[in-house]
């Protein structure tokens, strides 16, 4: 089928309602590709960068979400997807009803995320193949695992937000972050270039 295609530059943001009502808000340098038929049968979207999904809840028709890392599955909730590419994670922070992960390579594991938690799949570890022996006298085989972790949002004290989801809103927000990782999301927020010379700013 033929795809529909909604993508934004560096240094912008752009909203879509898709044709199930559902509404997608894409971050900078990201895009969304769904096929013309979106909706008849099937809800499915391909996920390249930052999005916000607020999904009109079918329960015959999940809707999907594919990245190059995971595939994210739901009835209908609202919940956060980063995927870049260029970055070492991928994450997936849920704000109501539930999720279902699945990471690519691992058909067979799913994982089930409830409100207020956040998964992060290490984008790169699946080059890291760990050899494990079955048995005594088996060969190892080579096993894809990459790295998975379930954390508990952090609710902001004063206004009760959660940094994940706050560009939405207009605002780039960070805690704890390495100052390395937070230009890149500067260079996306402002399309911009920042050179760091001073190793120990970093």
């Amino acid at each position: 089928g033929q795809l529909n295609e909604v993508s934004t530059r560096p240094g912008s943001k752009s909203m879509v309602k898709l044709p199930d009502g559902s509404t997608v808000w894409l971050n900078a340098g990201s895009k969304i590709t769904y096929n013309k038929d979106f909706g008849k049968d099937t809800r499915e979207v391909t996920l390249t960068g930052e999005g916000f999904f607020d999904v009109t809840k079918m329960n015959d028709k999940p809707f999907v979400i594919h990245t190059a890392t995971i595939n994210i599955k739901v009835l209908g909730t609202a919940f956060n997807v980063k995927a870049y590419p260029e970055d070492k994670q991928t994450e997936t922070s849920l704000i109501r009803g539930s999720i279902e992960v699945t990471i690519k390579n691992r058909p067979n594991d799913k994982i089930i995320l409830s409100p207020s938690e956040k998964l992060i799949v290490e984008n790169n570890s699946t080059l890291q193949k760990e050899k494990i022996k079955t048995s005594i006298n088996s060969v190892p085989q080579p096993v894809i695992a990459p790295m998975i972790s379930v954390n508990k949002l952090k609710y902001s004290p004063v206004d009760s937000t959660v940094a994940e989801t706050q560009w939405i809103n207009n605002k780039l927000v960070f805690r704890d972050e390495a100052f390395a990782d937070l230009a890149v999301k500067m260079e996306r927020w402002f399309d911009v270039s920042i050179e760091i010379n001073d190793l120990s700013l970093k």
